[in-house]
């Protein structure tokens, strides 16, 4: 319970939910962009800069607090406890489990929610996959910053030596 409550632990997990909300966020705007594009709507650099900043500001926190934080909590835990039992597949089970997690999520969310719709892109089915995506990436993230103390200090050891490397 310790090693959950970390202050690294923590940091890691906001910095995957934050990967995960960049990369859903890029593939909702560009399949928003591409759907008014597909109707005529001349899609501008000041039309994209303005739809990124409300992004940003409107879509990310909504994705991120309903979707991928509550997602990717409940798929590192389940993660965690089975790479404690299988330590080869630690980084495969916490990228496989962000990807599921994110991709479970968004047709639940969307089915719950009171809006027609809370994630538009979800209309395409390919958003969604490239949307869990950003939640492999983000358990890949996690796995990497959690990873244990011995691992840690081997890479530092083995990038130390490369360095020595005649060249």
């Amino acid at each position: 319970m310790k090693n959950l409550l970390s202050g690294r632990t923590i940091l890691a997990f906001i910095a995957a939910v934050l990967l995960a909300i960049v990369v859903g966020a890029l593939v909702q705007s560009h399949y928003n962009l591409q759907a008014l594009a597909s109707i005529g709507v001349d899609v501008d650099g000041v039309r994209i800069d303005t739809m990124m900043r409300d992004l940003f500001s409107g879509f990310s926190p909504t994705y991120g607090g309903y979707i991928v934080a509550p997602a990717l909590l409940v798929a590192f835990l389940v993660a965690g406890w089975l790479s404690g039992l299988r330590p080869g597949l630690r980084i495969g089970l916490y990228m496989l489990g962000g990807y599921l997690a994110v991709l479970a999520a968004i047709p639940l969310v969307n089915f719950l929610s009171p809006v027609a719709l809370l994630v538009g892109a979800s209309r395409e089915t390919s958003a969604t996959f490239l949307m869990a995506v950003g939640g492999a990436l983000g358990g890949l993230l996690f796995a990497f910053l959690t990873r244990p103390a011995a691992r840690r200090r081997d890479s530092r050891e083995e990038i130390a030596s490369m360095r020595a490397m005649p060249r």
